[in-house]
């Protein structure tokens, strides 16, 4: 009886407690909420204006007093009215201050120092129709984000404002400045780019088919292959340029920016496209480089006056002739060419540099955005693509490996089917015996694909004779060579009309092992008989064995080149057949 007697009470007391606990946070909520709805009635608003009655604001701007005006329902810089005004930033301004409210107010202030008030950091004159209105600004409350502001007319009380309030009125001069835009360049459409600079200067020139650049100090006769990689990233920084911060819409001393010996000039050649205002249609055509073919008929189809102004036309190529027949006209464009030069100065406080592309308007321009561009020799721009001839243009090649000259011949014939359809036949003879497609192509991709680390620049003079030369003759008769040398440890230098690459050793050791395939393929291609299937397989192994055995003989009288064979181990020959799955070549 005693225990159920204990039960109920414990029940009746978390009941009580239970019903407290809801009470209490009940009215803790409501009071919250009360005490929110009483902090936002006791804003004080300390000053509005109307917006549009505002004739003028007056502020102090990098350490001058700045005054704003309309004009015309348009702001200008009263003592300067060329001054190019952003109408944006200043109808912000004027909008912050249309109804300024503070937070807190402090009344009876006797010391103004202790809210930077004492010495404002600005003063804010608000000219309108009805009157002028002024305040100053204070020190900022960093752990509340607010500022302290008061009225010129009573320097007693201090209110606490929203940060947002008095911020549009704390910037420099061309932040209140309406800029420009960088020129838009399409990287696509660049075809030169040039360089000048005291310690580095190049020339960047796109080739007739599009696709390849040459690189040289100064666009002479001294050319050089251009890395495609390195001459996108040229093009493409290009087109990322941009403005970082208006400087001067006016400059008249550029000295003081370092623009009147520049550190570097950049001139772009590019092509853009613009809109054909003639409003002769055929002439337009005849004129535009870039008009499309369906354009050009509907020009043909025109060409009866008469009859083209009393009736539309149905066909498709003829919209340009009735509004009725499509939503819009077709806009004819032209390509031109442009060219655009920009001159890069000092470095600015922040680090980056001033540029200008009219010796007027003076902009910053970031490090990183023309690093894309400047601070560049040729030789960063130089392809590093050791030599390089597509197997479509090869007539012979000739391969010296070791004391062994071998050559391959290629024989293309030209096939016609019953529908007229035209198949090319290509066929190797390596030393005039048939030659496996297949083998021939792995090695020749890994021969023309060959890609250096790095260039030499000073002269090289080989400790002793080539491991592998291979010539090459073109359709056309043309011929190069290419030379391969043991450097050092770690390289090959690839020879090439003067020029050195140096190679990754385990490249050019695969290059090694591809070959001596194709030397197997000839002894295979030479022992098989058709008669005896037996008789081809033991063929088939024993010249499986041979090459290896062959370098092996040639130790006696070639130890480099055996020495490079018999590091030659089972991870490289993999390496090889990856790479042949890699090659893009045929």
């Amino acid at each position: 009886m005693k225990k159920s007697t204990k039960l109920v009470s414990a029940v009746v007391v978390l009941a009580v407690l239970g019903g407290t606990y809801v009470g209490l946070n009940t009215y803790v909520s409501k009071e919250e909420k009360t005490e929110s709805s009483s902090e936002e009635e006791s804003k004080t608003e300390v000053f509005s204006v109307k917006t549009d009655d505002i004739k003028s604001l007056e502020f102090i701007v990098d350490k001058k007093e700045t005054t704003f005006e309309k004009k015309d329902d348009s702001w200008v810089k009263k003592d300067e009215t060329a001054f190019p005004v952003n109408q944006t930033t200043l109808d912000s301004a004027a909008s912050a201050i249309e109804k300024v409210e503070a937070d807190r107010v402090l009344k009876k202030v006797d010391d103004l120092t202790e809210y930077g008030l004492d010495s404002p950091s600005n003063t804010v004159t608000v000219d309108t129709s009805d009157g002028t209105t002024k305040f100053n600004i204070g020190d900022e409350n960093t752990s509340t984000n607010q500022y302290y502001i008061s009225k010129d007319d009573d320097d007693s009380t201090v209110y606490v404002v929203a940060a947002d309030t008095v911020t549009p009125f704390m910037k420099s001069l061309y932040d209140y400045a309406q800029g420009e835009d960088f020129p838009t360049i399409d990287s696509s459409t660049v075809k030169k780019v040039q360089v000048s600079e005291d310690k580095d200067s190049y020339v960047l020139e796109e080739n007739s088919d599009g696709a390849t650049w040459d690189v040289s100090s100064d666009g002479s006769s001294d050319k050089e292959t251009a890395d495609t990689t390195a001459a996108g990233n040229v093009t493409s920084g290009l087109g990322n340029f941009a403005y970082d911060q208006f400087v001067n819409y006016n400059a008249e001393d550029l000295s003081q920016y370092g623009l009147d010996k520049p550190y570097a000039t950049i001139t772009v050649d590019y092509q853009e496209e613009v809109k054909d205002d003639s409003s002769d249609s055929t002439d337009s055509s005849e004129k535009d480089s870039t008009a499309s073919e369906s354009d050009s008929e509907s020009v043909d189809s025109t060409d009866d006056k008469a009859s083209a102004e009393n009736s539309s036309t149905d066909s498709s190529d003829s919209t340009d002739a009735s509004d009725d027949s499509s939503s819009s006209e077709d806009t004819k464009t032209t390509t031109v060419d442009k060219q655009l030069v920009i001159y890069v100065g000092d470095e600015a406080s922040d680090g980056s540099r001033y540029v200008t592309v009219d010796n007027k308007h003076i902009y910053t321009m970031s490090a990183d955005t023309l690093s894309a561009v400047i601070d560049k020799a040729p030789s960063d721009l130089w392809s590093l693509i050791v030599n390089y001839l597509s197997v479509k243009n090869l007539d012979q090649l000739q391969v010296t490996y070791g004391e062994t000259t071998s050559t391959v011949n290629v024989s293309r014939e030209t096939s016609t089917d019953d529908d007229g359809n035209d198949t090319e036949t290509v066929t190797y003879k390596l030393n005039g015996s048939d030659l496996d497609e297949t083998t021939f192509t792995t090695f020749y991709n890994k021969l023309i694909n060959m890609t250096a680390q790095k260039r030499l620049t000073d002269k090289y003079e080989p400790d002793g004779d080539a491991e592998l030369t291979a010539i090459f003759t073109e359709e056309d008769g043309d011929t190069q060579e290419v030379a391969y040398y043991s450097y050092d440890t770690n390289y090959y230098a690839a020879v090439v009309d003067n020029k050195v690459y140096l190679v990754n050793k385990m490249n050019v050791k695969e290059l090694f092992t591809a070959f001596e395939s194709v030397v197997g393929t000839e002894e295979d291609s030479s022992d098989k008989t058709d008669s005896d299937e037996a008789t081809t397989d033991d063929t088939k192994s024993d010249s499986t064995d041979m090459p290896g055995e062959s370098i092996e003989e040639s130790d006696d009288s070639t130890s480099e080149t055996a020495g490079i064979t018999n590091d030659s181990d089972t991870s490289e020959e993999e390496n090889t057949d990856s790479q042949e799955t890699d090659s893009t070549e045929e």
